[in-house]
């Protein structure tokens, strides 16, 4: 019974390594440190689009940007892949370095024909706070 599980987990892609999702975290990063913010939200999904207002998500992205600078190395802290109705969902963790502190980040990205969209990003840093 136990075999049958881990095939089947295995089958579902449960483990599936986040390649697509680190590379769309840098060039999330890119954009970011490029100040292009409106990129980022054309390129995003309408779920996370929608969640705010267009200019609440500017200014949000604008501020993560002037208090924690550019974005450098950013080490994967963790992944998981969810399988349902609603689509395939990858959610990465990060730790990253930015140049004014350091930041964990966690972006979950939908699978969007043969790309990835930005479906939520949520950032602690102790920096936006202090700075």
């Amino acid at each position: 019974m136990a075999a049958i599980c881990v095939v089947a987990l295995t089958g579902c892609g449960t483990f599936a390594k986040p390649t697509a999702a680190t590379a769309a975290v840098k060039h999330f990063h890119e954009q970011l440190n490029a100040e292009q913010y409106e990129e980022i939200l054309s390129q995003a999904d309408a779920t996370f689009v929608g969640s705010q207002s267009h200019d609440q998500l500017v200014k949000f992205l604008s501020a993560v940007h002037r208090k924690l600078g550019n974005a450098g190395e950013a080490k994967l802290a963790g992944y998981f892949v969810n399988y349902n109705t609603g689509g395939v969902f990858t959610t990465v963790k990060f730790a990253t370095s930015y140049a004014n502190g350091s930041a964990d980040e966690t972006f979950v990205w939908v699978k969007s024909g043969d790309s990835l969209k930005l479906y939520g990003y949520h950032i602690n840093s102790m920096a936006l706070v202090t700075s």
